[in-house]
């Protein structure tokens, strides 16, 4: 009976020391599953997910940090040891919907360059065939100019694509698009003060 209340203790004190080990290893695999889901760029392509893998991360810190503020005797790691591993695992789901969005995305602003240079190019065109006179010809020199810059804007936003950028490249295009819309528009007023038609 003495021989069976000792090995009882003892298994008692392995588990007890098992779970006031501090989960270090645990916890360097959720930090490196938190900077493989910022390498992925899941910050900007999968904020929310990302904003509770970080949050979990921290929640398991904060657990952590309550047990070894503890008496030795009376810390117990795992619930935060189960935290750590769940960010390792969550980290995998945050990582293929940040992947997915930026592909949709690559994809969205691939179609938005084909479709701003095509407008870019109709304005260059239309700009060309204006009919122009005294009244208007700075004004249309202006307007080239303004195109022309925009040409090399366009070439800046498709830098940024080919260099993986597509959020940035998306907000330039949408900038460039609304720009050529505007000027377009320009255009058409100088061949209706001439009588003729825009389009």
């Amino acid at each position: 009976m003495k021989k069976v209340l000792l090995a009882v203790i003892a298994i008692a004190l392995v588990v007890i020391a098992g779970c006031s080990k501090p989960p270090e290893a645990e916890m360097a695999a959720a930090q490196s599953a938190i900077n493989n889901a910022k390498a992925a760029e899941a910050e900007q392509y999968a904020p929310q997910a990302f904003r509770m893998l970080s949050d979990s991360l921290n929640g398991a810190m904060a657990m952590k940090t309550e047990q070894d503020n503890k008496f030795a005797l009376f810390r117990s790691y795992g619930d935060s040891k189960a935290m750590f591993e769940r960010v390792a695992t969550m980290s995998t789901d945050v990582i293929n919907q940040a992947n997915a969005e930026k592909e949709r995305v690559k994809q969205e602003v691939t179609a938005m360059m084909a479709e701003t240079k095509t407008l870019l190019d109709s304005a260059m065109v239309l700009l060309d065939k204006a009919p122009k006179g005294k009244d208007n010809k700075a004004e249309l020199e202006l307007i080239k100019n303004d195109l022309t810059n925009i040409g090399s804007e366009w070439m800046v936003a498709e830098g940024d694509f080919n260099g993986g950028k597509y959020l940035v490249a998306r907000t330039k295009l949408e900038s460039i698009k609304s720009r050529i819309a505007s000027i377009t528009a320009e255009i058409c007023k100088a061949y209706e003060a001439k009588g003729k038609k825009c389009m």
